[in-house]
């Protein structure tokens, strides 16, 4: 089953708007899209659960929290990768996945050319995070997640900066029921994808205009 949420936040949309500007060269694109990825990560987590600890402080003992998740960052090859020192960062103690998926520009179907999934002590408690900059039509996201399926994962909190309105649906269509739950987070729906598959208006190709190709 699909949830979905729009990320609110002031920064979120001006950083957006950084991001979608033609003009915006390669080396802002990359440090706007870094910061973006912190604001995400931020969201994103407010779903992992804490335990209780006993610390010291430098003045007197008290109780504290720490997070009581395994965690697995799972980019979508190359563009998410433009996501992950946001995620990796401000939770170091996160387990990352990669997986390669490329879209045929012909048939603008999946390719999956590569996938490395960790060991989890509770596949049923782990806390999964799929990030990947744009959901167009959604069959990359759709295979990725199909192989966290497959693999026995029940939940996946999947991130992005802009969503097609055809991908979305495309999520809902592969997804109906409540045996697999993806949570959804993305700052802008965007209007429509064009004839070669590109949101608009959104942002050109995140993975080109990140590593500058």
């Amino acid at each position: 089953m699909i949830d979905f949420a729009i990320v609110e936040h002031p920064l979120a949309s001006a950083y957006l708007t950084t991001l979608r500007d033609k003009n915006t060269k390669d080396r802002s694109f990359k440090s706007t899209l870094d910061k973006l990825s912190y604001l995400l990560a931020s969201f994103a987590y407010s779903n992992l659960r804490t335990k209780k600890i006993n610390i010291k402080t430098p003045l007197e003992a008290t109780k504290g929290e720490a997070i009581d998740d395994e965690v697995v960052i799972i980019p979508i090859l190359r563009a998410g990768l433009g996501l992950q020192n946001g995620f990796l960062n401000i939770y170091p103690d996160a387990m990352v996945s990669h997986v390669g998926i490329y879209r045929n520009e012909a048939t603008l179907e999946p390719v999956k050319y590569y996938f490395k999934f960790p060991k989890l002590k509770n596949k049923k408690t782990a806390k999964i995070y799929m990030i990947d900059p744009m959901i167009a039509t959604g069959g990359s996201s759709i295979a990725a997640l199909n192989l966290l399926k497959d693999r026995g994962i029940k939940e996946v909190t999947l991130v992005s900066i802009l969503t097609a309105p055809e991908g979305l649906d495309s999520l809902k269509k592969h997804f109906p029921d409540k045996s697999f739950n993806v949570k959804v987070y993305t700052i802008a729906i965007d209007r429509k994808l064009n004839t070669f598959g590109y949101i608009l208006p959104g942002l050109g190709d995140a993975g080109d205009r990140y590593f500058g190709t």
